[in-house]
C-alpha cells in the first residue's frame, strides 16, 4: 500500500495519484515492508550457499589443473639413443660383459618413444608421449594423452592434450624388485595416497606390447637409480 502524504488515505499499489484526494502519492514511500525489504536469510541458509560455493570453487579449480598439460620432465633422445637402448638390452638377455648397463635418460625414452610408434593404432587409445625421468631411488613417468575430439549438442571439444604423471620407487623383495606408486598427478592436479592410481592407466596401450621389456623388468637383480640414469643387472639364463 502506498499512503497519501496529504489526506493519509491507503491507496492500492500501482496508483500513481491519489484516489481520494488526487495528490501525486510518493511512490517510494511503500508502506508494505515486502515491497522494499528482503527477509534476511537464516545463518544456516547462508551457511550452506557458502559450503557451495566453495565446493564449486574447488571442483572448477581441479578442472583446470587437470586439463593444464604437464610437459615431459626428461630429455626425450633420438633414434640412436634408441639403438644404443636396443643393444644394451640384448648385452644383458645374452649374458653378455658387461653385466651390467647404465641406461640414460634420453636412450630410455627414445626406446619408449620407438615402442610407442610401433604400437598397433587399433590398440592406442590416444597415448602420445611416454617419458621417463631418472630420480635418485625413484622414477617419474609422464604421459601425453589425446582426448577427443567429443561433439555435445553444438559444441565440439577437444582433441585435447592431457597428461598424467606418475612417481614409483622401488623395493627389492623375496620375487626381486616391486615397485610402489608414491604419488600421482592428472595434469597439475596433484593426486594424493591411493588417488596416484588414477594416473596409471593411460601406459596400459604400451604396456601391452612391451612383454619383452616387462620380463627384462621382472629378472632385475641390480638396480640403481641416480640423477639421470639407471644401472642395471639380470639373472643370468640357466
Amino acid at each position: 500500500m502506498i499512503k497519501c502524504s496529504k489526506c493519509g488515505y491507503e491507496n492500492a499499489l500501482g496508483h500513481i495519484f491519489c484516489t481520494q484526494c488526487r495528490s501525486k502519492l510518493n511512490i517510494q514511500a511503500v508502506a508494505d515492508p515486502a515491497w522494499h525489504e528482503r527477509k534476511p536469510k537464516s545463518k544456516g541458509a547462508r551457511g550452506f550457499q557458502r559450503v557451495l560455493f566453495f565446493l564449486l570453487v574447488v571442483v572448477a579449480g581441479g578442472v583446470v589443473l587437470a586439463l593444464w598439460p604437464l610437459p615431459p620432465q626428461a630429455p626425450q633422445g633420438i633414434a640412436t639413443d634408441a639403438q644404443q637402448a636396443d643393444k644394451k638390452i640384448a648385452l644383458l638377455e645374452q649374458n653378455i660383459s658387461p653385466t651390467t648397463q647404465v641406461f640414460s635418460e634420453r636412450e630410455i625414452n627414445a626406446y619408449l618413444a620407438m615402442l610407442l610408434r610401433e604400437l598397433p593404432a587399433s590398440q592406442n587409445s590416444g597415448l602420445r608421449t611416454v617419458a621417463v625421468a631418472i630420480r635418485p631411488q625413484a622414477v617419474v613417468l609422464t604421459t601425453i594423452s589425446a582426448w577427443g575430439p567429443l561433439t555435445v549438442g553444438p559444441l565440439k571439444l577437444g582433441p585435447k592434450n592431457i597428461s598424467t604423471q606418475v612417481q614409483a620407487v622401488p623395493a627389492r623383495g623375496a620375487r626381486g624388485f616391486q615397485w610402489t606408486v608414491t604419488g600421482g598427478k592428472i595434469g597439475h592436479l596433484p593426486l594424493p595416497g591411493p588417488f596416484s592410481a588414477l594416473a596409471t592407466p593411460a601406459l596400459r596401450p604400451l604396456l601391452a606390447i612391451s612383454v619383452r621389456e616387462r620380463a627384462l623388468l621382472a629378472a632385475l637383480t641390480q638396480l640403481e637409480l641416480e640423477e639421470g640414469q639407471a644401472t642395471v643387472a639380470i639373472k643370468r639364463a640357466r
